[in-house]
Parts: structure tokens; C-alpha cells; sequence
């Protein structure tokens, strides 16, 4: 284990003190000694971060320090975080092109809630890309044949007109029964008549017969 004792482990960073200069700034050539010495005593450690706290700006030499330990530790898979929540060091970042490829923190606990949510790029599993979903072949559309279709066309006809055509026929059925029925009103008087007089005719005969018995029974 290292013998570094300006660092401390804060989820899974290992967060170094920003060390200091006689007049009080960010020395620049110490925090390269000191990373160095951090990174080859833990070569399983991919998460470094600097505190800042407590100071207004930084050099620019700093700012290549900073560049020099990002690029190797994402080269592993990890990250230099810095720990800062000063509006002069973020808008020297920002000036710098800097503010998209470190990472800062403003308290512990968001360095705490990020190694809590985040295993980091190396250790996180890759994300499984989700299968291609199999293609849904159509449906085939029900293909008859010719002897079918016409059936089924002549079936769509009959059924268009099969109504009309019982209409017609009951139309003409009521047509000719009307005209048989006033033919045949026309006849029943004749009938009706004719009938009347058979009717009397047989009635007047036999009364003769039995007038004519009743006679020759009394001349006896």
C-alpha cells in the first residue's frame, strides 16, 4: 500500500489534497509527483481526484497537469475529477475547453452518490444492444382460384339481386292473381245465375212428378 498520506478515498476516488506553493497556490510540478506516485503504487485504482477547495484559480500549468493524468486514466477506463466549488476555477475551465472532459464535483457527497450509481466506464458491463426483433412476414392474403372467384363473383351477384328478383316475382304474382280474380268477378254473376236457374228448374220438375203421382193416386 502506498505511504502517500495527502490522499484519501472518498467511493471509489482516490482523492488527493491539492498541494500548495509558498505564496499559497496550486503547485503544479507537486501534483504531478504526487499522482504519479499514487497511480504506480495502485495500479488498480483508475479514479483520481484533486481537491480544490478552499481555492479561487488555478495556473494553466495545472490545467496541462490535469490533461496529462485524464488522458491516461481514461485510457484504463477511469477518471481525473477535480473537487471544487468555485466559480473562478469553473470559468477558467470553461475558458480553457476544459469543462467537457473533467469532471467536477462541487461536495464529497456528489463524488459519494456517483461511485453509489456509476461503476465507471471500465467496470460498468457493457449494454447489451437489444436483439433485432425477427421480422414479421405478412400475413398471406387468401388467393382463389379462377373456378373460386367466379363462384364467389356469382354468389356477390346473386346476393346483389336474388331481393330484387324475388320482389319481381311477387310483384308479377300479385299482378296476375289481381287479374285472375277480376276475370273471375267478372264471370261469378253468370256463374251465380246460371246455377240459380238449374236450381229452380230441378225444384219446379220435381214438383210436377209428385203433383203428377198425387194425381193418378187419387183418379185410382
Amino acid at each position: 500500500m502506498t505511504q502517500l498520506k495527502n490522499y484519501r478515498e472518498v467511493g471509489i476516488f482516490d482523492l488527493l489534497s491539492a498541494p500548495l506553493n509558498p505564496i499559497g497556490a496550486f503547485d503544479a510540478e507537486q501534483f504531478k509527483k504526487d499522482a504519479r506516485k499514487l497511480i504506480d503504487d495502485n495500479p488498480d485504482d483508475k479514479f483520481v481526484a484533486v481537491d480544490l477547495t478552499g481555492l479561487d484559480f488555478v495556473y494553466s500549468d495545472a490545467y496541462n497537469a490535469f490533461v496529462q493524468f485524464q488522458s491516461e486514466l481514461s485510457s484504463k477506463g477511469g477518471m481525473l475529477a477535480l473537487l471544487s466549488n468555485s466559480p473562478s476555477i469553473a470559468d477558467g475551465l470553461r475558458k480553457a475547453g476544459l469543462d467537457r472532459s473533467l469532471k467536477v464535483f462541487s461536495f464529497e457527497a456528489e463524488m459519494m452518490s456517483f461511485s453509489l450509481h456509476s461503476r465507471g466506464p471500465a467496470e460498468s458491463p457493457a449494454a447489451q444492444e437489444p436483439a433485432p426483433a425477427a421480422p414479421v412476414e405478412p400475413e398471406p392474403s387468401p388467393v382463389a382460384s379462377q373456378n373460386g372467384s367466379m363462384a364467389e363473383s356469382d354468389m356477390r351477384s346473386e346476393r346483389r339481386t336474388s331481393h330484387n328478383r324475388r320482389f319481381t316475382k311477387s310483384f308479377n304474382a300479385v299482378v296476375k292473381d289481381e287479374k285472375k280474380l277480376a276475370a273471375k268477378g267478372m264471370n261469378m254473376p253468370f256463374e251465380e245465375e246460371s246455377s240459380s236457374g238449374k236450381t229452380v228448374f230441378f225444384i219446379i220438375l220435381i214438383l210436377l212428378l209428385l203433383g203428377g203421382g198425387l194425381a193418378a193416386y187419387f183418379l185410382m
